[in-house]
């Protein structure tokens, strides 16, 4: 007989549902993930690969190119990583000039503040710091070549004052970048350590279930699929199961069905749709969220032996600053 697990039904409040104009016209902006403000850290592919083509990213070589040109040349300061030691003389030779290839790059590492406004349904972000991390082969005389990743450079934002995409000092350098930011990190759990994963997953989740925000396709959101409410709530986990057992007694087959209820443990990341822009000057990198999206990992059942895991984004919420992603 197929086991069946039945996750525990989830409380979920009501504030996140009070989203009506008229009350949001005198509503101040208020972070509901957590106060005063949500720091997190993650590392972002820079280089999208072509079958995932529901992610975008942006011209990652031309902005290592200035990132090089501006650190050798000290027209913005490079810190050693995870550190406020600027980068020396000889350690800008060495990163920058000597062993540069910039095939090696296909990463950043952010650290960013969040703020989420239910009621406004808003969010901002603040890029504290960026880091270029350089992949590479190094040779190891005990086991051969190993595959290695390591930061050379930081660079640190973290005292400026927070700005918007109306400051001239920066310029769009791409629109609708798309990407995941994951929620869950065996490899470097410090990474989650100032931000309170499970109270951003439970905001969003209330978000998307309390009716009324829009949800649309996230893969194909270009042609702007509506989904409705119980298909959002579909694609969260929430379905009835029924099974056939066979009654001894009776010698007859009855069916149990099992109220599934969203399980929000399943919430692994977060999707973002966004534009970028960049500060030339300091190299600044300003993030405006135009759109956010739950990353779901399940368990599927294909038969009544087999499962297997599947990874979805099933839809996307466009924050009300930028209604249907404009």
């Amino acid at each position: 007989m197929r086991k069946i697990v039945v996750a525990i039904c989830c409380a979920f409040c009501l504030f996140s549902c009070t989203n009506k104009k008229d009350s949001q016209s005198q509503h101040e902006f208020t972070n509901n993930l957590i106060a005063p403000k949500s720091c997190i850290t993650y590392e972002q592919e820079m280089i999208v690969p072509e079958e995932y083509f529901f992610f975008k990213s942006i011209n990652f070589k031309e902005l290592l190119q200035e990132l090089r040109q501006k650190s050798a040349s000290k027209q913005i300061t490079a810190y050693l990583p995870f550190s406020d030691i600027v980068c020396n003389d000889e350690d800008l030779q060495t990163k920058f000039i000597d062993e540069f290839n910039e095939n090696e790059f296909k990463t950043l590492i952010f650290n960013e503040e969040w703020e989420l406004d239910t009621e406004l349904f808003e969010m901002r972000k603040k890029v504290n710091s960026y880091s270029l991390v350089r992949h590479y082969v190094r040779q190891s005389e005990y086991v051969g070549s190993v595959q290695t990743k390591s930061i050379i450079a930081r660079y640190d934002f973290s005292k400026l004052p927070k700005t918007t995409p109306a400051d001239k000092a920066f310029r769009l350098i791409a629109s609708d970048v798309a990407y995941e930011v994951p929620l869950v990190n065996n490899e470097n759990p410090e990474f989650l350590d100032d931000i309170q994963v499970k109270q951003v997953v439970k905001t969003i989740v209330e978000k998307a279930i309390c009716g009324n925000v829009e949800s649309y396709s996230f893969a194909y959101r270009d042609s702007l699929i509506q989904r409705t409410l119980d298909e959002v709530k579909q694609s969260l986990g929430k379905e009835i199961i029924c099974y056939n057992t066979e009654n001894d007694e009776t010698n007859e087959t009855d069916t149990l069905c099992i109220d599934k209820d969203i399980d929000l443990k399943e919430i692994t990341g977060l999707a973002f749709i966004e534009d970028w822009y960049l500060n030339d000057s300091t190299m600044e990198i300003l993030k405006d969220v135009k759109g956010i999206a739950p990353v779901r990992t399940y368990y599927h059942n294909t038969d009544d032996t087999q499962s297997e895991l599947v990874k979805s984004i099933p839809f996307v919420m466009y924050l009300t600053n930028h209604d249907k992603g404009k």
